[in-house]
């Protein structure tokens, strides 16, 4: 298994870090520094390199790009390298236009691999929110198959159409009709790639949550579809039943646009019966399934950016943690402000340390 790993970073004008070339080890690198000099701002800039996107909601380049710099514009140089090979891959970007280069030749798709971002305080949110957990399955499916994140794309598209229609009345009736037709084909493509992906997630959750945690419980995760198992032919009838009623209201109210998961913990719904504690461990074995999941599909690993973890989790957690990371083979980005949490991080054999302090690698 080849897996691509960052090498070299450089960055021009990416929020408040300076033009510092950044050497990155295959296995853990542990960024140092008290909060809001810019670690996180680090991860991002990876994560958008390897994503085309950034992790932080609703982010524009005018908030990423340094205001402070000579050149209105974020450059991005990157080497990436496996066990074979060393590639250079570049990002250019202002106001409107992005340009990327891999080996100086123009690139339209992305890095050689993708990176995932663990933030612990997503946790809440996924635990609380129906729409920030449809909106993390999206994203994270629409990572590893191509044909759900275009069918989704489109479907978005339909539903937008279909909800202009609604308002108008009846006399949109045959352009409804014409429109339900794609969206109930989509419909049903996007539910099965769902409940096979939350089926497939399942099969890792509880090893994960096993080998981080050190305590044996039963984790799996389901879908909440009404469309569920249903052909395009029975969601076009269903829509064709809620048809008055959507006239109505001037809104679609039923559709795989408002489906959710659930999580279970030994049976329970975890964001009903759980601990805080639970839901924070349930969530990141969560994550690792995912990054498991990835290493299947793709038979090579992710770049993992965790984003200080150690104010979500005791001492012995997050020794144990340290521990599953070590006997992984996927590249780590961690970082920290929390001191003790950082001298574990110092213990872990062949990892590289960096500090940054104001934006500037010390």
């Amino acid at each position: 298994m080849n897996c691509w790993k960052l090498q070299k970073l450089q960055l021009q004008n990416f929020r408040n870090l300076d033009s510092s070339i950044f050497s990155f080890v295959e296995g853990i690198n542990c960024i140092f520094g008290s909060n809001g000099n810019g670690k996180t701002n680090l991860l991002e800039a990876v994560f958008y390199l390897t994503n085309k996107k950034s992790f932080r909601k609703n982010t524009s380049f005018t908030q990423m790009i340094n205001i402070e710099g000579e050149n209105p514009e974020i450059i991005i140089q990157a080497v990436f390298g496996d066990s074979n090979n060393i590639s250079s891959y570049s990002l250019r970007e202002n106001e409107g236009t992005q340009e990327r280069y891999w080996d100086n030749l123009p690139a339209k798709g992305k890095t050689p691999t993708s990176s995932v971002f663990i933030n612990p305080f997503d946790s809440y949110q996924f635990h609380n929110s129906s729409t920030f957990r449809r909106q993390w399955l999206d994203s994270h499916l629409s990572l590893i198959d191509s044909e759900y994140k275009k069918t989704l794309s489109a479907f978005q598209k339909a539903m937008r159409f279909r909800n202009s229609l609604l308002p108008l009345g009846t006399k949109t009736q045959l352009q409804l009709r014409a429109i339900d037709e794609q969206i109930a084909q989509q419909s049903a493509l996007i539910t099965a790639k769902r409940v096979q992906f939350t089926h497939e997630l399942t099969n890792y959750i509880t090893p994960c949550f096993s080998q981080v945690f050190a305590e044996e419980h039963q984790l799996a995760l389901e879908l909440d579809s009404l469309f569920s198992h249903w052909d395009e032919k029975r969601i076009y009838d269903y829509y064709r039943h809620q048809e008055s009623q959507d006239y109505k209201s001037g809104i679609t109210q039923v559709g795989i646009h408002r489906d959710d998961v659930v999580f279970y913990f030994d049976g329970l719904n975890a964001f009903e019966f759980c601990s805080l504690g639970q839901q924070k461990m349930a969530f990141l074995s969560l994550i690792f399934a995912y990054i498991e999941l990835f290493r299947y599909k793709f038979n090579s690993y992710p770049i993992v950016l965790i984003d200080d973890v150690s104010g979500e989790l005791d001492g012995q957690r997050w020794k144990n943690l340290i521990k599953y990371l070590q006997t992984k083979r996927f590249q780590v980005l961690i970082t920290t402000a929390n001191e003790n949490f950082g001298l574990e991080l110092e213990k872990i054999p062949n990892s590289k340390k960096f500090f940054i302090t104001q934006g500037k690698l010390v």
